[in-house]
């Protein structure tokens, strides 16, 4: 299962503090070579394999477009750094001591670069502490929806939605009408948005990769969101778990942490987007799932249609 746990306080012998400014740093990263880089959440483990680079600063997020290390950084969460030295991993936590993003040395990592980042921010601050343990009550409950349905105005919900031309504009619109994302998404109906049994994620992946379909995968935690675009090859069911075991990209999935799946439709003035998405026991959203599309090309018409054919709850039970 994913262990997505706080990282429990340890000696200095096991981790070593680093003061790193993150806008600053992560430009230049790409000195360091291939890495792999692991983001997670309570449900998902997304692992990927390349080199930085490419990196661009846009309000409060960084994003770091280099193909296989695809991120959207939020540098205000990037709260703790640390190098875990038996790992030989920096390892990211926010300020309650959760995970947020992991660097690990590979063995094309090059090593100088590697050290020369490590000693330089570890001169900052003494070497000596422990990683700071989320106490329990940090751990976030079941996020609430902004307004009880009663007040939602639910025919200009429709209605906005309808006349969205970029997915972009999507949270905008939640945040005028005062609706959670699932919220919007239950009170939408279904030419928007209909929740899937959560058997359709397997059936989903099993497609993708039986024809061999690029798609887009999507997760993460409000610190870092990490992307997988491409093909599947291996994919493993075990129990309660889910595993995509590629070379260069590998996702686990606690099933048991999963509470629901929709398949969602954005429109915008290329046609509209056609989204799975899904969602853990405390209502966050853990990942989702697309086709891969250039940004001025219309949605690739047979994964909209894979994601169209996808069971409904209500047909399923």
């Amino acid at each position: 299962m994913p262990d997505t746990r706080p990282t429990p306080a340890t000696s200095a012998t096991d981790c070593v503090r680093l003061a790193v400014d993150w806008s600053e740093a992560l430009p230049r990263l790409e000195a360091l070579g291939p890495v792999r880089v692991v983001t997670t959440n309570a449900a998902m483990v997304h692992e990927k394999e390349g080199t930085f680079g490419n990196v661009s600063v846009m309000g409060h997020a960084v994003i770091v477009l280099n193909r296989d290390v695809d991120l959207r950084v939020f540098p205000k969460h990037w709260e703790q750094t640390v190098h875990d030295v038996a790992a030989d991993a920096i390892r990211v936590h926010d300020r309650l001591g959760r995970p947020v993003h992991a660097i690990h040395r590979t063995a094309g990592t090059d090593a100088d670069a590697w050290n020369a980042f490590l000693a330089e921010h570890r001169a900052a601050v003494p070497a000596s502490g422990a990683v700071a343990e989320a106490a329990p009550e940090a751990v976030p409950e079941a996020a609430p929806e902004a307004t009880d349905d009663a007040a939602i105005d639910v025919p200009g919900l429709r209605s906005a939605w309808a006349a969205m031309t970029d997915v972009h504009e999507f949270h905008g619109m939640l945040r005028r009408f005062g609706a959670g994302r699932l919220q919007a998404m239950r009170l939408a109906g279904g030419e928007f948005a209909r929740e899937l049994p959560l058997t359709a994620v397997t059936e989903l992946l099993e497609a993708a990769r039986d024809r061999r379909l690029d798609i887009m995968v999507f997760a993460g935690n409000a610190g870092c969101i990490q992307i997988h675009t491409g093909t599947i090859g291996t994919l493993v069911g075990e129990g309660s778990e889910l595993r995509i075991e590629d070379p260069d990209f590998r996702l686990r999935c606690d099933l048991t942490r999963l509470a629901s799946a929709w398949v969602v439709h954005k429109p915008t003035d290329k046609g509209g987007i056609t989204t799975v998405e899904l969602y853990d026991d405390r209502g966050e959203n853990a990942a989702i799932l697309c086709g891969q599309r250039d940004e001025d090309k219309p949605e690739r018409a047979e994964w909209r249609a894979l994601a169209r054919s996808l069971p409904a709850v209500a047909a399923a039970a």
